[in-house]
């Protein structure tokens, strides 16, 4: 027994040949087979289902010798040892004898190791896989239920907030009603007082004549006195509806703060919640970041449009290595001689082999940004790629065709074109890209801009009104440049506001919502009615802090005006956060791109299908904007939405008149 515990570690499978040898070490018998039963350090258990009759008189002697050759699965080299017999056991079966015995080995330390360390993982490794099994069915647990507790979370994060944003909008909107109606109220009040001052006036004449001796006045005294006390009780009356009305505005200011602060606490949480849904939406390979979620149609699509929104929030957000991996996508793709087409799929294939000049503008506009923030010269090429095909898209009056493929002029493309061309002068001091952006700003003025009927084409002998390029003209130009050529920013906006904000019910889970945005185009002329484009909506915001940043020292109350509105809009988008309605990720919170699924935008495509569909330039853009960032220029505002709620959280206005 001591020996069998000396030698028996480890209960391993392996096959041996083996033979009897003399003294001399001799083989005495024919090489036979047979199995090990346990391993350890310095010894085996042989294994043999039956023998020739007459070798186990050999074996079972003492001190007996074997030569052994062991064949270890998966090793190339048999390992070859003598042995000692320790000890030996004689086993019954049905039909055979089954012989056990113990082995002394004396193989080399390598050899022994060898074989042992194998017996050893061979028995570990149904241990460790079953373990491997189970930790990663409690990671895959563990995940999954944090998952599900972050996507609830979510879920009640942006249903309270647009509750808060509902509630405080309207309750805002009521308090400014009673202001109204305060207002009367003084009005009326200071036309009673004026009546009943005239009115005791003409009294004290009526009395004075009376008192002479007249006889004629006594009459006119009664009903002068009858009529004051009449306009007296109206104004008593007016006096207590207004101490009512202060007492009750007092209770709905401080309610309206409350719901203010709550708002504050959530927004952050909601800004960080919307930046993890574009991070969790890039393709870790690929660097290229998905563009709508929730539509089957377009859920492997990333439009280039849409990674260049997503590049320079990474970049204003510090994120720079994601907006890399776009940048090192688009940049591989030039390097290979090919064009930057509108879309890919999420794994790097060509999606829609069309190429547009707004799209490449865009992208070359986010390397531009990238480069002004990083004074990283890397990816300066896609931008001279962008230049190259740009340039080669102008005609001899200045104007950007939309491609090599098409004849109509964009005025949004050529603003984009502008942007770029003006950015890239300033960085490199190239008058090529001066001269590229002065003929196109001579092209817009000439063919976009108008001073009779909508003041912004949409393109080259169009004049259908389209909201971006109401935008982006303020964004792409600024106040001055504007007002250079003979355009007033402020008519522009005006215009886009008289002509395209519509109100519109959107579809929640808990009801529907009123929501005030902006849309497509001049929603009178399409047969759909209004519906809100969460991205131009965001344009707007934007093209409203600019205005705000330009007149914060030359005028501020208009100043506190333009701000006003984009608070208001900010707010009112706001009310449409969704979670994304697939499973890539968390749930967090995002914008969709419009009101309604599946509708004509008026410019020859159509919105996304899905109730619940996840937009990235929607989500993009807002975030832009909420950061004050002016992409089409590169730089942030002196003003932003976000110091504006930070600093200022009882002051937000809710109407824009």
């Amino acid at each position: 027994m001591d020996n069998r515990r000396k030698y028996i570690r480890i209960s391993t499978v392996v096959p041996i040949e083996f033979c009897i040898i003399d003294e001399e070490n001799k083989r005495i018998t024919p090489w036979l087979q047979g199995f090990t039963h346990d391993i350890g350090r310095g010894g085996l258990c042989l294994l043999i289902n039956d023998l020739w009759w007459g070798f186990w008189d050999k074996l079972k002697t003492r001190d007996a010798k074997l030569l052994l050759h062991i064949n270890i699965p998966f090793k190339k080299q048999t390992i070859e040892s003598s042995a000692k017999v320790a000890w030996t056991c004689q086993e019954r079966q049905k039909d055979f004898y089954r012989y056990v015995i113990g082995l002394q080995l004396f193989a080399k330390d390598e050899d022994a190791k060898k074989l042992f360390y194998y017996a050893l993982f061979h028995k570990l490794t149904p241990l460790a896989a079953t373990g491997a099994m189970v930790a990663l069915f409690l990671f895959a647990s563990a995940f999954f239920l944090k998952s599900h507790i972050l996507t609830v979370e979510n879920r009640s994060l942006v249903k309270n907030y647009v509750n808060i944003l509902n509630r405080s909008s309207g309750l805002k909107e009521f308090i400014d009603n009673e202001k109204t109606k305060n207002a009367s109220f003084g009005e009326s009040q200071k036309d009673l007082n004026e009546k009943i001052t005239l009115l005791e006036a003409q009294l004290k004449e009526y009395t004075k004549e009376e008192n002479n001796g007249s006889g004629l006045f006594s009459e006119k005294i009664n009903s002068t006195q009858k009529e004051i006390e009449i306009l007296r009780k109206e104004s008593d009356f007016l006096k207590v509806k207004q101490k009512e009305y202060n007492e009750a505005a007092i209770g709905l200011k401080r309610e309206f703060k409350d719901l203010e602060r709550e708002k504050i606490y959530a927004k952050d949480k909601v800004i960080k919640g919307i930046y993890s849904w574009i991070k969790n939406r890039q393709d870790l390979v690929s660097g290229l970041v998905l563009s709508y979620e929730g539509d089957e149609s377009l859920k492997k699509i990333s439009f280039t449009y849409d990674q260049a929104l997503a590049a320079i929030t990474f970049v204003i957000l510090n994120d720079k290595p994601r907006a890399e991996k776009i940048f090192d996508f688009y940049l591989n793709k030039i390097n290979k001689r090919e064009n930057i087409f509108n879309a890919y799929y999420t794994q790097g294939d060509c999606a829609e082999y069309v190429v547009h000049s707004g799209p490449n503008a865009w992208i070359g506009i986010a390397v531009l940004n990238y480069y002004k923030e990083t004074k990283n010269a890397k990816y300066l090429p896609i931008a001279e790629k962008v230049s190259d095909f740009l340039l080669e898209m102008m005609d001899r009056e200045g104007g950007i065709r939309g491609g090599p493929e098409v004849e109509w002029y964009s005025t949004e493309h050529n603003l984009d074109a502008f942007a770029f061309f003006d950015s890239f002068y300033k960085i490199t001091k190239n008058n090529k890209y001066r001269d590229a952006a002065g003929k196109i700003k001579k092209w817009i003025s000439k063919y976009a801009y108008t001073s009779y009927g909508p003041p912004v084409n949409r393109g080259k002998g169009d004049s259908t009104i389209a909201t971006d390029t109401y935008a982006w003209s303020v964004t792409a130009f600024g106040v001055d440049e504007l007002i250079s050529l003979k355009m007033n920013p402020e008519r522009i906006l005006e215009f886009a506001v008289e002509n395209c904000e519509v109100a519109a019910n959107f579809k929640r889970k808990e009801g529907e919502i009123f929501v005030r945005g902006f849309d497509f185009a001049k929603f009178r002329n399409c047969a759909r009615g209004g519906i809100i484009s969460c991205e131009w909506t965001a344009q707007m915001i934007l093209s409203f802090e600019i205005m705000a940043d330009y007149y914060k020292l030359k005028d501020p109350g208009k100043s506190r005006d333009y701000l006003n509105k984009s608070v208001f809009y900010s707010n009112e988008l706001q009310k449409m956060l969704i979670t994304s309605a697939s499973k890539i990720g968390v749930e967090d919170p995002c914008l969709p791109y419009a009101s309604s699924a599946q509708v004509d935008t008026g410019h020859g495509w159509r919105t996304p299908g899905g109730d619940k569909t996840g937009s990235l330039s929607s989500s993009a853009y807002f975030l832009i904007a909420y950061l004050g960032y002016n992409p089409l220029k590169g730089e942030f505002l002196s003003l932003s939405l976000k110091e504006t709620y930070e600093t200022e959280p009882d002051k937000f206005a809710s109407k824009t008149n």
